[in-house]
């Protein structure tokens, strides 16, 4: 009797273990609210367990949620032109690297997002060091690489962030190159830069004005992207309302 005891106690834990290893990482609590300013600028950072996203699409925090690029996304034209905030903590101790989880769960909580994948070739762009090599400051602090990125029309500035997420932002809206990116640098770690550019489209303003975004990316970090072609997630939206749930 007290083995089949046991052997109960032993197996309801074994369940509890995992029910936890399987429930979605969530925030312990979080702020959302739209974002009214009319401002183009937007910025993401973390620090001690807490995610900041400041004037921010939704698309955009729908990208750092599942880590695929602008052209990966396929739902209504105004998740690129509804704007909003979002605070979200976690334990202090809560590892940054999680967070796109976190934020996956908050997403379908306010926003009631649902989705689907679906697979198709495509062209792609490889970001790769030139030939000159990467021109990036590396950062020593041992940083898990999921620092803040800041950008506005023509410049991003990144502090302490992987390569990887420079991909996503080049493949994103901002950069406005049209195609997935894949980080196929090589680089490990941490790195700080700006990257400063002229949009097209933009007018120029005379000898100064900074170059194209792929001549600056060659010429201030060092590094340049290669055609090439690749099976391609799409994300599609299958639900997703405007207007966030309560806080």
């Amino acid at each position: 009797m007290k083995h089949a005891l046991a052997s109960l106690a032993f197996a309801l834990a074994s369940c509890a273990l995992l029910a936890q290893d399987t429930a979605p990482l969530t925030f312990d609590v979080a702020s959302v609210k739209p974002n009214r300013s009319g401002e183009n600028s937007t910025h993401i950072g973390h620090s001690g367990g807490t995610l900041t996203v400041t004037n921010a699409t939704l698309k955009y925090c729908i990208l750092r949620a599942y880590g695929v690029a602008d052209a990966q996304v396929s739902g209504p034209s105004w998740l690129d032109t509804e704007r909003y905030d979002i605070v979200a903590k976690a334990a202090a101790d809560a590892a940054n690297d999680r967070h796109a989880l976190r934020l996956r769960a908050l997403l379908a909580e306010r926003f009631k997002l649902a989705v689907h994948r679906e697979t198709k070739e495509a062209p792609v762009y490889a970001l790769v060091v030139a030939k000159n090599g990467p021109k990036i400051k590396k950062e020593e602090s041992g940083d898990a690489g999921d620092g803040d990125l800041e950008s506005g029309r023509g410049h991003v500035t990144a502090k302490a962030v992987a390569m990887t997420h420079l991909a996503t932002f080049l493949a994103g809206p901002r950069a406005a190159l049209g195609r997935v990116v894949i980080n196929q640098t090589g680089l490990n770690g941490a790195y700080s830069f700006t990257l400063e550019w002229t949009p097209e489209g933009a007018d120029s303003r005379g000898m100064d004005s900074p170059p194209p975004i792929l001549t600056a990316l060659q010429e201030q970090l060092g590094l340049k992207v290669e055609t090439r072609k690749a099976p391609v997630e799409i994300l599609f939206i299958d639900h997703v309302e405007k207007i966030p749930t309560e806080n």
